[in-house]
């Protein structure tokens, strides 16, 4: 098992316009094995979180730091870009559980990447997917919370444009993808901070003169604005589904490219929405004309600036 997670931590390609088929997803069940105490339906999303990571992962250049403190080199198991997948644009397994699946192919990727020894995180890193599933499992439900908080903030805006009071949101939103602390659940250490921990001991002993392992993170994120979707020529219908979830359907559809089959969403052209993400898109023209693939919607954070993403019927 060692090695098979050793032969999936190569560098990754250039983001793929063409998302991974059912066959590709296929073959990395062998250099990634089911485990026993999986949640039923985790092993499609881990496999898809596979996929996912290869297609986005992070310059290896940007993944240690020497911050000149005479400490050297480290590597942080945070990444304060990781972020859960919109828990209202995919089913409700991935929404529980894909951020666990996305960090644990993260780690796993990087730690390869970075040359790590295989000895060094194969087995913290199995402790951490089995701690972030627990923690996963036992949250409120991130698809009850998310629609929950949609419909505040949908009574907040009203409210502020009519010039009443607006409502408070009564209860935190659920957030697997936080960095909320150094301990988790009744206690109990946090999940990074314990995996650092447990990588660090195995690199001192295997790997000495590899960057140290530590668990810093104090991300902050700020809010996107909003992104207005055109088409050119104009009248093209745009569809778009969360690449991760279209992954995670390819798995189990015969078909994922129906709209019916996937959580398919049909974007209204022309009009300002909050949209962000990496998404698998299908756009048809009156005339028949089809253009299929994958791209990164990216909004100007902490603005209210208009991002204007335009999906070209030829051309790039």
């Amino acid at each position: 098992m060692i090695a098979a997670l050793a032969a999936l931590t190569g560098p990754a390609a250039a983001q793929a316009q063409t998302p991974p088929d059912a066959a590709a997803l296929k073959a990395i069940e062998a250099k990634v094995p089911p485990q026993s105490w999986y949640p039923e339906g985790y092993y499609d999303v881990r496999i898809a979180a596979e996929a996912d990571i290869a297609e986005q992962a992070r310059a290896t250049d940007e993944l240690v730091s020497d911050w000149d403190d005479g400490l050297g080199s480290r590597y942080d198991v945070y990444d304060c870009g990781a972020e859960s997948p919109p828990a209202l644009e995919v089913d409700p397994i991935t929404a529980r559980y894909g951020f666990a699946a996305s960090e644990v192919a993260r780690l796993r990727s990087e730690m390869g990447r970075l040359k790590y020894p295989v000895g060094v995180y194969a087995e913290p890193l199995l402790a951490f997917e089995r701690a972030k599933i627990a923690e996963a499992a036992s949250a409120p439900d991130p698809q009850a919370e998310a629609l929950r908080l949609a419909e505040w903030e949908a009574a907040y805006a009203a409210a502020e444009a009519a010039g009443r009071e607006p409502p408070v949101f009564d209860s935190p939103f659920y957030d697997p993808g936080s960095d909320s602390g150094e301990e988790g659940a009744e206690g109990q250490a946090d999940p990074y901070s314990a995996l650092a921990t447990a990588l660090e001991t195995n690199r001192m002993r295997l790997a000495p003169k590899l960057p140290r392992v530590v668990a810093d993170g104090g991300c902050g994120a700020g809010e996107g604005g909003p992104v207005t979707v055109k088409t050119s020529p104009p009248g093209g219908e745009v569809l778009l589904v969360n690449a991760f979830a279209f992954k995670v359907c390819t798995r189990k559809a015969a078909n994922p490219w129906d709209r019916f089959a996937c959580k398919w969403n049909e974007i209204e052209t022309g009009v300002a929405k909050p949209l962000s993400g990496r998404y698998v898109y299908q756009v048809k023209w009156p005339d028949g004309t089809v253009r299929k693939g994958t791209r990164d919607i990216v909004p100007i954070y902490d603005s209210d600036e208009a991002v204007t993403v335009t999906f070209k019927k030829s051309g790039s």
